[in-house]
């Protein structure tokens, strides 16, 4: 059978759809926070940039994003760190990785209301897993309040994230360290190294791939977290957890305000671009010089 330029854009008619309708919601939305529509039909009343400037004037939108910004800081780099080191020590443990991938793996198949309720109920200061067995210790635990204290609040739902998400992490690490030649091991053994420096020196530079996709899969997440929120914390106590997801949540629903809902869908549209656009780029063509 002789192959035809055509037949390929055959093959790809239904991705070139599905792409087509994506980007015609993206203009919708993008149309949509031009104009003032409060209520549940549009009223397409053009209102420019002004849902934008209003939404650049309120303090909770500036803390929403900071928010944003830690999640991204403090759950990506241990999430990817772990989920590397863990990676290459199960490269060494025979048959038993078999059985610890699968104890890793299993928080990945739960629905993050179940994982958030589960975390929740732990975190819980009066009859919460974690209080209860430091009380079995001896530890005072009337100051520790968990979701409950605006200072540390969002770093305990960061754990909780981190505890669903590093098996990911080790999973695609698993496979671009396999897929590595054996050769230069042997004679990084021969040569002396050891396994802590033949790990950072010589497996983490050529698993550039794995951490392209481990950081872009675990940035897009961070963007657009709304469901552990919603659920551990409801953007509690105060609005210490909130980030921009639950806020436009909170906007478009509660308030019934569409045209600012659909702008601040906008701004988290183009943070993700800002993120993961550049990083993708530099670390692609990284990967293909090497």
């Amino acid at each position: 059978m002789i192959f035809k330029r055509s037949y390929g854009f055959i093959y790809l008619t239904p991705v070139l759809i599905l792409i087509s309708v994506l980007y015609l919601l993206i203009g919708w939305n993008l149309v949509a926070s031009l104009t003032v529509w409060n209520g549940i039909l549009p009223t397409w009343k053009f209102a420019g940039l002004t849902n934008y400037l209003n939404l650049f004037t309120l303090p909770r939108f500036w803390d929403n994003l900071l928010h944003n910004l830690i999640w991204l800081v403090v759950f990506i780099v241990p999430t990817t760190f772990l989920g590397f080191i863990l990676a290459d020590f199960f490269t060494t443990i025979g048959r038993a990785e078999t059985v610890f991938r699968q104890i890793f793996l299993y928080p990945m198949a739960l629905a993050y209301i179940v994982s958030g309720t589960l975390w929740a109920w732990m975190y819980d200061p009066s009859s919460g897993l974690i209080n209860s067995i430091l009380k079995l210790a001896g530890v005072n635990t009337t100051r520790l309040g968990w979701i409950a204290d605006p200072h540390i609040a969002i770093y305990c739902m960061i754990v909780a994230a981190f505890w669903q998400y590093v098996g990911f992490a080790l999973v695609i690490y698993l496979g671009a360290i396999r897929g590595l030649p054996t050769e230069m091991y042997e004679a990084a053994r021969l040569d002396g190294a050891s396994r802590t420096r033949t790990m950072f020196s010589l497996t983490l530079p050529n698993v550039g791939h794995g951490t392209l996709i481990t950081t872009t899969m675990l940035a897009i997440f961070t963007v657009k977290v709304f469901d552990l929120v919603y659920i551990m914390t409801g953007g509690g106590p105060g609005d210490h957890t909130e980030v921009l997801p639950f806020l436009m949540y909170q906007i478009t629903y509660s308030q019934r305000d569409f045209g600012m809902g659909t702008a601040i869908s906008t701004v988290i549209l183009i943070l993700a671009a800002i993120m993961v656009i550049p990083y993708s780029n530099w670390a692609i063509k990284k990967w293909v010089q090497e």
